[in-house]
């Protein structure tokens, strides 16, 4: 009898359509302080968001493009 195989963890089941929908209240929350509408000590909590947005879209990106590798037995 063999073993189920187990399904590989990470990020292989990313549904990409959600990151340009995160990126807009991002964007808004740079914008904002940069046109006034906010005080400025909201920006840097903005680029934070921004930042740890880019990383996760590449980290996203990176895991659709690579495939788990099977062991060998």
């Amino acid at each position: 009898m063999s073993r189920p195989r187990a399904h590989p963890g990470g990020l292989h089941k990313v549904n990409l359509a959600w990151y340009p929908l995160a990126l807009l209240p991002i964007l808004l929350l740079v914008g904002a302080p940069i046109a006034g509408w906010l005080p400025i000590l909201v920006l840097p909590l903005g680029l934070f968001f921004l930042f740890f947005w880019l990383f996760s879209f590449g980290f996203a990106i990176y895991g659709k493009l690579t495939r788990a590798k099977e062991p060998r037995q």
